[in-house]
């Protein structure tokens, strides 16, 4: 067992380091804010109320919403490749130049997304929304990183304006960056002029039906869904951040599935994608454990420590629990901790949506993992969604119940020892 972990451990070091997903894990978690803004807006703006769609109508409100929708969740692409592009020149040592590598990044995106050029010397073009929101991830990704490279690539060869030491950092890193930035640009022209003679026409199509789609068709499904939690999972049990490991192939197979559902569901058309990668809450982990314990323990120990756990799990804090029992490396805890919790939720959400009992996730991100599993539920999922979330929580619970209660007697055995040892 220790040979397997040690194994494990350094398997998922070697897979935590990797700079890409760090990257993308790194640039999602600098959009977050606007996307939970915009998924709460969408919301607002989604909710199936006939009196609440009527009062949207007439107050204008619906208007104001769908904007604010469309420039939030639905420029989805167009901030991650700014941020990808941020986050690859701090990762690569390019700090002086990562806003520059950014605005660069975003500047090719829009050349190789396609446009209608304005009529006349003065026209304003005119971009669709067709590649600005979650459809246009993938090539927002590729852009980003290609941009990166170039960067990188031109700095290694010292292919750059040279000025004198006088100049000010500030100016001199943007001058720095003009022969970089130019190649970025005339690479990406180039592509763009070979793709429009291709049957795709431009880029951003290319990677869609080339890249995006065979990805998703190859691990976006639930038994994808499946083993990457179980994944993740079993890192947690090692004692090991299964988030930092898991969560940006996650990010990289779903993220664009789930937007695509908020965009129909804000719109009040029907939700797409029947697996996004996302399942109905029932906290972190741990949460069904402590109540378990709250109900079952006698053990003063384990009394003491879930009254101070079920708070913090509550809003998606485990470490009290993790590290108090402890959950972490015990292997009686292996079974309802890492195996059931995700077998239940994955496996139960996909079965009641089969059987029409709960609708399709919509894509609506609240609170960022830290609200109580209720709340996410009927956010995600509905009235349906909060009240089948109590039903896996209490499920959840009987299925920790025995290995609760075993544990607790272990405890209280030790206890008793312990005062018996005292008194004499």
């Amino acid at each position: 067992m220790q040979k397997f972990i040690d194994k494990l451990l350094v398997i998922s070091s070697k897979f935590a380091q990797l700079k890409f997903l760090n990257i993308i894990q790194g640039s999602f978690m600098m959009i977050m804010p606007v996307t939970i803004v915009g998924s709460l807006v969408a919301l607002l703006r989604g909710l199936p109320i006939d009196a609440w769609q009527a009062f949207l109508a007439s107050s204008g409100l619906y208007t104001t919403l769908s904007t604010l929708y469309t420039f939030t969740v639905g420029f989805l692409s167009v901030y991650v490749v700014f941020s990808i592009g941020y986050q690859y020149a701090v990762r690569n040592g390019l700090d002086r130049q990562a806003i520059a590598i950014g605005f660069f990044s975003l500047a090719s995106f829009f050349i190789v997304t396609p446009y209608t050029p304005g009529e006349g010397p003065y026209g304003a073009a005119t971009f669709t929304s067709d590649w600005t929101g979650a459809t246009g991830m993938f090539c927002a990704i590729i852009i980003a990183f290609l941009t990166g490279w170039i960067f990188k690539l031109c700095k290694k060869g010292n292919i750059t304006i040279k000025l004198p030491d006088q100049v000010p950092p500030g100016v001199a890193n943007q001058f720095t960056a003009l022969i970089p930035g130019a190649l970025v640009l005339l690479v990406m022209m180039v592509l763009g002029m070979v793709v429009a003679k291709t049957p795709y026409g431009n880029i951003q199509s290319l990677i869609y039906g080339v890249i995006s789609m065979p990805i998703q068709n190859l691990g976006a499904n639930i038994w994808g869904q499946y083993f990457l939690s179980l994944f993740i999972g079993l890192l947690w049990f090692l004692g090991i951040h299964g988030g930092l490991a898991g969560m940006p192939v996650m990010m990289l197979l779903f993220t664009q599935l789930q937007y695509e559902n908020l965009a129909a569901y804000q719109a009040g058309a029907a939700l797409p994608n029947w697996v996004t990668g996302s399942a109905l809450s029932i906290s972190n982990g741990s949460l069904p454990l402590i109540v378990a314990m709250l109900l079952f323990a006698k053990a003063e120990s384990n009394k003491t420590i879930s009254r101070i756990a079920v708070l913090p799990a509550l809003f998606g804090v485990d470490e009290p629990a993790y590290f108090g029992y402890p959950m972490i490396l015990n292997p009686i805890f292996f079974i309802p901790w890492t195996i059931a919790n995700c077998t239940v939720t994955c496996w139960g959400t996909y079965l009641l949506q089969a059987l029409h009992l709960l609708p399709y996730y919509n894509g609506v991100s609240a609170g960022g993992g830290f609200m109580p599993f209720f709340i996410t539920n009927l956010t995600g999922y509905g009235i349906s969604g909060m009240f089948w979330g109590f039903v896996l929580f209490a499920i959840l619970v009987l299925i920790c119940t025995p290995f609760v209660k075993a544990y607790d007697k272990q405890k209280l055995e030790e206890e008793k020892a312990q005062l018996e040892a005292n008194l004499q």
